[in-house]
């Protein structure tokens, strides 16, 4: 049972023209098209999904995750299509935080979609799970992903170096943070 009281699955949150939604079974190929492009999980830790069992093993990661609480990720929804997803990570419920995080099909890049989805769960964050604080960290060379965080108030924290070994590259890490008192949806 989920700790958060959610019941069996995610609420629908809307988004600037969008929606964000549970993933379901019908959306594995939507989510195979975005995690086995190299470039979209570049930056991020974890591998391609090239087959459709993987695909069904991390949609089963997600499912596993709401009901522990400690994974929320949503499927951004545009035109009947998921293009992408927005994650709540590590949720800490002792300390009021969790990390942020985004990822978008390639052939929906540079449209602002992620400007427009990632404030709904901000606002679920800090409102419905009473948050404190959302982290993210993100590949210096990622400036997409950087703009974007900026973009929503998160202030620079940190750098980690050479923190991942990710599709055969060393990787560092730019901390990113934003407090409940400071967010002011755009």
């Amino acid at each position: 049972m989920n700790p958060d009281e959610l019941g069996a699955r995610l609420p629908s949150l809307e988004g600037e023209g969008l929606q964000l939604r549970w993933l379901i079974g019908r959306d594995l190929p939507a989510l195979e098209s975005i995690f086995s492009d190299r470039d979209v999980v570049r930056y991020m830790a974890t591998e391609p999904l090239d087959t459709r069992a993987a695909s069904e093993c991390y949609l089963q990661s997600i499912r596993e995750g709401f009901l522990e609480g400690s994974l929320y990720q949503w499927g951004i929804e545009r035109a009947g299509q998921i293009v992408g997803t927005c994650t709540l990570a590590a949720i800490d419920r002792d300390n009021r935080c969790a990390e942020i995080g985004f990822a978008l099909g390639r052939q929906h890049w540079g449209r602002g979609l992620v400007l427009r989805a990632v404030p709904a769960v901000i606002d679920f964050a800090f409102g419905r799970l009473k948050l404190h604080r959302l982290g993210a960290d993100v590949d210096p060379r990622n400036s997409a992903s950087i703009r974007v965080l900026e973009k929503l108030g998160f202030q620079r924290e940190g750098l980690r170096r050479e923190c991942y070994f990710h599709l055969g590259e060393i990787q560092d890490a730019l901390l990113f943070g934003l407090l409940q008192r400071d967010w002011c949806r755009p």
